[in-house]
This record gives C-alpha cells, sequence and structure tokens, in this order.
C-alpha cells in the first residue's frame, strides 16, 4: 500500500516538473500548481527558498501520511487476531465491539453492568419491565458475540495494543492537517506574490487626503 501511494507521489511530481518546463505564465496556473503540491508554484517563478521549503514539508506530511496509514492496518489487524486468539472475538466485528473488549474482561462482566443499570432506571424510575427487556436485547452481547480474556495479562496487552493504535490514528491525523494547511498556505503565498497592486492618494476635503489601494489577481 505504502509503496503504491509512494508511485503516485512521484507521478504527480513528475507531472508537475512537466508542467514547469512549459513555461506557463498563468498566475491561475501557478496557483494551482500550489495547491497540487505545495511550493512548486513557487519554485515557477523563481522563489526557491520558500518553495524549497513548502515541498520539503509537503514531502514530509505525506511520507507520515502513507506510513501511518499502513502502520494503522497493520495494528489494527494485530489487535483484532489477538483478541480472536485470547478473548473468543470473531474477525470483523464493528469497531465499538473491539473498544468494548478493550474496557472489560468478559461480556459477563459487561451484561452485569448493563443489567444493574437497566434494573435500575426502567424498574425503579420508570417501572416499565418491557422496556427494561428491550435495553438488554439491543445492549448485551450473547452467543458468538460474547468473550472472555484467558487472563489479566492478555487483557492488559489487547489494551496497550488498542492505546498504540489510537496514537498513530492521531498521527495520521496530524499528517494529513499539515497537507491541507501546507496548501493554503502555499495558495496564499502564490496569490499574494503574483498580485497586482496599485496604491494611489487622492484629495479628500479640502485639508485631508486618502490612500487606496487596488489589488488585481
Amino acid at each position: 500500500m505504502f509503496t503504491r501511494h509512494l508511485r503516485f507521489l512521484l507521478l504527480v511530481m513528475l507531472m508537475m516538473f512537466t508542467i514547469l518546463s512549459l513555461n506557463a505564465k498563468s498566475k491561475l496556473a501557478y496557483m494551482g500548481l500550489s495547491v497540487l503540491v505545495p511550493g512548486s508554484g513557487e519554485l515557477a517563478i523563481g522563489r526557491t527558498n520558500r518553495g524549497l521549503a513548502l515541498l520539503s514539508v509537503e514531502i514530509l506530511a505525506e511520507y507520515g501520511f502513507f506510513k501511518t496509514d499502513s502502520d494503522m492496518d497493520l495494528q489494527e489487524d494485530s489487535y483484532k487476531r489477538y483478541a480472536n486468539i485470547y478473548a473468543g472475538v470473531p474477525i470483523g466485528m464493528p469497531n465499538n465491539h473491539y473498544q468494548v473488549v478493550q474496557n472489560y474482561i468478559s461480556s459477563e462482566e459487561y451484561n452485569e453492568f448493563q443489567d444493574m443499570q437497566a434494573r435500575n432506571y426502567f424498574y425503579i424510575y420508570q417501572n416499565d419491565e418491557q422496556a427494561y427487556l428491550d435495553y438488554l436485547a439491543a445492549n448485551t452481547y450473547t452467543g458468538n458475540e460474547s468473550w472472555e480474556w484467558q487472563s489479566e495479562m492478555h487483557f492488559r496487552e489487547y489494551r496497550e495494543m488498542r492505546r498504540k493504535y489510537q496514537k498513530i490514528k492521531i498521527n495520521h491525523n496530524l499528517s494529513l492537517g499539515i497537507m491541507l494547511l501546507n496548501r493554503a498556505i502555499s495558495l496564499v503565498d502564490m496569490a499574494l506574490i503574483t498580485r497586482d497592486m496599485k496604491v494611489y492618494a487622492a484629495p479628500m476635503g479640502l485639508d485631508g487626503m486618502t490612500i487606496n489601494y487596488q489589488v488585481r489577481f
């Protein structure tokens, strides 16, 4: 997966340098390059330092994005297989199921907690037995959904695996955020660099003056 993304990035960069070789003069073309690959528009008009800085950030952010994407898949596969072997959780359960498995050592413990809450609410406050039964049917795990960890050690190890997955996911989202922010910065930078600004003064009344400016893109 990571190799495919890397090939795509190289292809985009090749397209960028091909476009640059055509000596495009349109301001919109330069801004479009900056959206596609941050820093490319700056490089096209000779702002080498800015362009290289933005392009370096982009390369690092994309590497982090694709690397964490691959790591997430591996870590998710690992904790699911671990839960299957040591707690009897079937492969391919919904994500919220794996979250509950992380918080309770067995489905029996989880069901007992739900039963206690349901009894207190539906029997004491509402006196509604059918609502109590409906709640338990929707919020407890039985049959192939049930689980029980073989030991406290396995339970703790699984929780660590899940925490590691969450950290990788946070870094993945952070990399995506940096990529989007880098594009926005490059786009605004190109808009400012290629602007056509005129500043002029005009009299205002008998003893005043206004300074006006006009910006064209």
